[in-house]
């Protein structure tokens, strides 16, 4: 019997790696930063309980994890050091750890978190992380050694640094500095060499989104301003994002071909149109929702709807992205801390509590699908949605679940 179950497992183990070779998530919020999650076997009858294949203390941090190929990317703190990882995704064994450089010591109302919070980006054989203390790095992801760093920018916003990197056309683009002295800086991603930088951009918690409606133009929340960016760095527009009282830009940019929204300033939810006429751009405001916007929470848009945590007590709610109307809110709940995915058939919801929500994409009401006990501890990190395996990162813990 012994035997049979050692051969079991090994068995599945050796399906997972092969499940999960090939595929890829390569960063913040999925390959467009909408929270898409492709590549998973949303099942049919999701079961009563999830069962867990491995897990494995990791170190601290709200990062969320990366995967590329079978392996999954980690930013940690672990002792005195931030830490890049290597794991791989089928049976929890490290690959390879780097230390980056000495962890800041996190002080103030964010002491609770003394880790990494920006997610790692993967792009062409290399690994892109951003620090607590804004120390940038880029490593080689087969062998974990350090190819650049740069750690010129040493403020940092009251809560330390929470924007993630964005790679590409050869440039990691990563919003640097603190409320004062806030930048959006381009490296070469080859070399590190700066090509651009932005000045005056108050930084803020947000990560910049590359925007397809048009060509070459960035997403760039501050803390004052959502703004337009080229790929060169020049500011193109901006439109006036005033916060209330203790809340802060958080939630990264998202869009539905040209209508730019814009919430997390503890006044509700905006709609922009944005257009380009020659070389002018015109952003009239399209509607305004004061009732419901988020706080620590990136909402996503999904067939003409937006859903998103509900800024004080986290409750999923659904606004009409036509004309802003409440749709639904669900009265459980949560924590102003979660994340929204879109894994195609359904929508899933991760917020600081632990509890992983399976729900309908549905604009008229909400209807829960499945519901599951993830981790005991916190989590503030997007899940991992692989075949069919789910990675949950909590303050510590990397857990692999299976849904079969």
């Amino acid at each position: 019997m012994k035997i049979f179950s050692v051969i079991s497992i090994c068995f599945l183990l050796a399906v997972i790696e092969i499940n999960l070779s090939g595929q890829n998530s390569s960063g913040w919020m999925g390959e467009n930063r909408n929270g898409t999650a492709d590549g998973f076997n949303v099942p049919d009858n999701w079961p009563d309980q999830l069962k867990k294949a491995w897990e494995l203390k990791v170190g601290e941090g709200d990062s969320s994890p990366v995967l590329s190929n079978g392996r999954i990317y980690l930013h940690v703190k672990r002792e005195k050091g931030e830490t890049a990882l290597c794991i791989d995704a089928g049976n929890g064994n490290e690959i390879w750890s780097t230390i980056l450089n000495e962890a800041p010591v996190v002080t103030g109302p964010a002491a609770g978190h003394p880790g990494p919070r920006s997610t790692p980006f993967l792009a062409g054989g290399r690994l892109f992380t951003l620090g607590a203390g804004g120390i940038v790095n880029c490593l080689d992801i087969e062998t974990g050694k350090i190819i650049w760093y740069n750690n010129s920018y040493k403020e940092v916003p009251p809560f330390f640094t929470g924007s993630s990197p964005l790679v590409l056309d050869n440039m990691c683009i990563v919003q640097l500095g603190g409320q004062n002295n806030g930048v959006v800086v381009a490296f070469d991603a080859n070399s590190g060499k700066e090509l651009w930088k932005l000045e005056n951009v108050p930084c803020t918690y947000s990560s910049p989104v590359l925007m397809r409606t048009y060509d070459q133009l960035l997403l760039v929340q501050s803390e004052t301003d959502l703004l337009g960016v080229s790929t060169r760095g020049e500011l193109l527009w901006d439109i006036a994002t005033p916060i209330q009282g203790r809340s802060t830009n958080s939630p990264t940019p998202i869009y539905s071909d040209n209508i730019l929204i814009i919430t997390g300033q503890g006044s509700g939810t905006k709609a922009y149109n944005l257009t380009k006429n020659g070389s002018e751009w015109e952003k009239s405001l399209i509607w305004s929702n004061t009732e419901l916007g988020t706080s620590f929470n990136t909402p996503l848009i999904k067939d003409g709807y937006i859903y998103g945590h509900e800024e004080r007590l986290g409750k999923i709610f659904c606004l009409n992205l036509k004309n802003g109307e409440k749709q639904w809110m669900e009265e459980t709940t949560l924590n102003r801390f979660a994340s929204i995915l879109d894994l195609g058939a359904v929508l899933v919801s991760l917020s600081a509590n632990g509890d992983l929500i399976a729900f309908e994409a549905n604009g008229e009401q909400y209807v829960e699908i499945a519901k599951y006990e993830v981790t005991e501890n916190e989590v503030y990190a997007h899940p991992l949605f692989v075949k069919d395996n789910i990675f949950i990162k909590d303050k510590e813990l990397l857990t692999c679940w299976s849904i079969k």
